[in-house]
């Protein structure tokens, strides 16, 4: 009968102890859960001045971003007008390239004509020397 007595109150004891464990941890989380509640309330409550602030932080990073956004176009500008530039540089290069061939060309026929030239006038002195 001692031994059943003794079972019963160690199982009493360890289920008092079990109670006390799980009501101190659901406190706890319930304590969390308040927490987190009062703060999300707190964050939807209005402060005018936080609110005026955070405006003028807006207002100052809008005015910030359109300078970035300008800088921005223009140097795409530059960018396009150097594209540009380069796209009639190299087409003025070609016709510099085409030019200078007709050149040589030309200089070519001048010179063949020279020699011509030079045989035909001394063909000349020896028809004028007879």
């Amino acid at each position: 009968m001692f031994y059943l007595t003794m079972q019963i109150l160690l199982i009493i004891i360890l289920a008092t102890l079990l109670g006390l464990g799980l009501g101190w941890w659901s406190r706890g989380l319930m304590a969390d859960i308040r927490q987190e509640k009062s703060d999300t309330e707190g964050e939807k409550e209005i402060d005018p001045f936080a609110a005026r602030s955070r405006l003028e932080q807006c207002h100052n990073d809008n005015a910030g971003l359109r300078r970035d956004l300008k800088e921005l176009e223009e140097q795409l500008e530059s960018f396009e007008r150097v594209k540009q530039l380069n796209q009639e540089d190299s087409d003025l290069l070609e016709q510099i390239k085409s030019a200078e061939l007709r050149a040589e060309a030309l200089m070519g026929d001048i010179q063949e004509r020279d020699d011509t030239i030079a045989i035909l006038e001394n063909e000349l002195e020896k028809l004028r020397s007879e």
